[in-house]
């Protein structure tokens, strides 16, 4: 039987690599996969999985290290990452949200609609924190 060739492989391989890295539950269930090729074919190793999936050895090597230490599968799931803490508290990030319901007129700011800068502006002058256009729009988007 003649081999699939599969079209713009090099796309479907990114969107497919791109889909395991954003997704934590589909990265999980890969790790398992490769976990259990690893356990049900004595032929592969950590460095045949790593080319074939594109990881690295040591990668690989960890998570059977992992699964091995813990006797737990759970243990393959992606920890939480907490990421740089926020500068606003929980009660500014509330004033925050009940002033972007009102005009920013109402609150001695220029403009009719609430945008990144002026909402910058806004919280540098009442709550003395230096935050960029960019992160103000985040909380615009998310009231």
């Amino acid at each position: 039987m003649k081999r699939l060739v599969l079209k713009n492989k090099d796309s479907v391989v990114n969107q497919i690599r791109g889909y395991l890295e954003n997704n934590s539950e589909a990265k999980f269930i890969h790790r398992l996969q490769v976990v259990l090729l690893f356990a049900e074919d004595e032929d592969k190793s950590c460095d045949s999985l790593g080319a074939l999936f594109g990881h690295s050895p040591r990668s690989i090597s960890n998570w059977v290290k992992k699964v091995n230490q813990t006797d737990d599968i759970e243990s393959l799931r992606s920890k939480l990452k907490s990421g740089r803490p926020s500068r606003l508290t929980k009660n500014q990030k509330e004033a925050i949200k009940t002033v972007l319901r009102e005009t920013p007129e109402k609150h001695g700011m220029q403009g009719k609609r609430w945008n990144g800068r002026i909402l910058a502006s806004y919280i540098s002058q009442h709550h003395g924190i230096a935050l960029n256009a960019r992160s103000c729009l985040r909380l615009i988007n998310h009231k």
